[in-house]
């Protein structure tokens, strides 16, 4: 790789957008999120239930640091950059976490079907919510693991513009969103190629977990509509 394309990686992993974008991403976790655990669960006997219970406490207990730990490392990130330091590691750190909650919250969306609920559209809602905190964490998933291999001389990813045409414009961060949303909306690769076995290993999870998502909401409305 040449030293041109080195140092466009290193101002790729430098822009100033990364922050914002993990504020939304943030945001909708929180608006998916936030009355499942406390309310999206009929209270039964199961032991999913009795998970769902002790999950409520832990989150009511940890809930009002969050929200401050947060600010509190976006502000941090800014007050290096004002420095002219480097605030990757806390930015990875923000990122690393947000991919636990997703996680967190993918596995919650399908606690869901299994459980009965006290509200019949709470799941299409949560649904709604969730899928763009999906498509801005595998976005920056990409983005992170592809850029930062490319400091190092390598390449995860081969995107269209990664060839060189007067017609196209050259890769940028919203490339990878644009990636990850095709597979969300169409369970298209656009044109993007994965060049590892463990980015085709994560190409595979992401469609996956899309598919899992969108069967999640049929079934709840086929369920929905034999009731009525």
């Amino acid at each position: 790789m040449t030293e041109p394309e080195s140092n466009s990686s290193k101002r790729f992993l430098s822009s100033g957008v990364e922050p914002l974008i993990m504020i939304g991403w943030q945001a909708f976790l929180f608006l998916a999120l936030s009355n499942t655990v406390s309310s999206g669960f009929s209270e039964t006997n199961s032991t999913l239930s009795t998970i769902v219970g002790y999950a409520r406490e832990a989150v009511t207990h940890i809930t009002p640091f969050v929200a401050p730990l947060f600010i509190a490392a976006y502000v941090l990130v800014y007050v290096l950059r004002a420095m002219g330091k480097n605030a990757r590691f806390v930015l990875d750190c923000l990122g690393i976490f947000l991919v636990v909650r997703t996680i967190a919250g993918f596995l919650v969306l399908n606690f869901l079907i299994v459980n009965p609920l006290t509200d019949n559209m709470m799941l299409l809602r949560q649904f709604l919510c969730f899928m763009p905190a999906l498509i801005i964490g595998w976005g920056w998933i990409y983005w992170r693991l592809d850029q930062g291999a490319r400091i190092q001389g390598n390449q995860l990813m081969l995107f269209p513009e990664d060839l060189p045409s007067d017609l196209r414009e050259p890769l940028s961060t919203f490339d990878y969103y644009y990636h990850s949303a095709m597979v969300a909306f169409i369970f298209e690769l656009s044109e993007v190629e994965p060049l590892s076995k463990s980015m085709k290993v994560l190409f595979l999870i992401n469609a996956a977990m899309m598919l899992d998502l969108v069967g999640l909401v049929l079934t709840q409305a086929i369920g929905l509509a034999g009731n009525q």
